[in-house]
């Protein structure tokens, strides 16, 4: 091969081998990022389940009006709390 030829191999290949290295490098970055957005939004949205699990729960036992009524002891023999 004659030389000319040859540097322009070499040169296409150092072209090629930097366009590899920095989008490599960039969907290697681009993929750590998006694993730390999902792992937030992983644990956000269990945080946030718990919260409102614990609401649901307070709210049903502060919502209770029946076993409030029935705990009554003026209303504690009527029909409404045999039920």
């Amino acid at each position: 091969m004659d030389e000319v030829l040859v540097r322009q191999l070499v040169r296409q290949l150092k072209i090629i081998n930097l366009w590899i290295t920095l989008f490599g490098t960039v969907i290697v970055v681009a993929l750590i990022v998006l694993g730390i957005l999902v792992f937030k939004v992983a644990t956000f949205v269990h945080s946030t389940e718990q919260k409102v699990s614990d609401l649901q729960q307070k709210t049903v036992n502060t919502l209770n009006v029946k076993d409030d009524i029935c705990k009554n002891s003026v209303l504690s023999g009527s029909g409404y709390c045999k039920e």
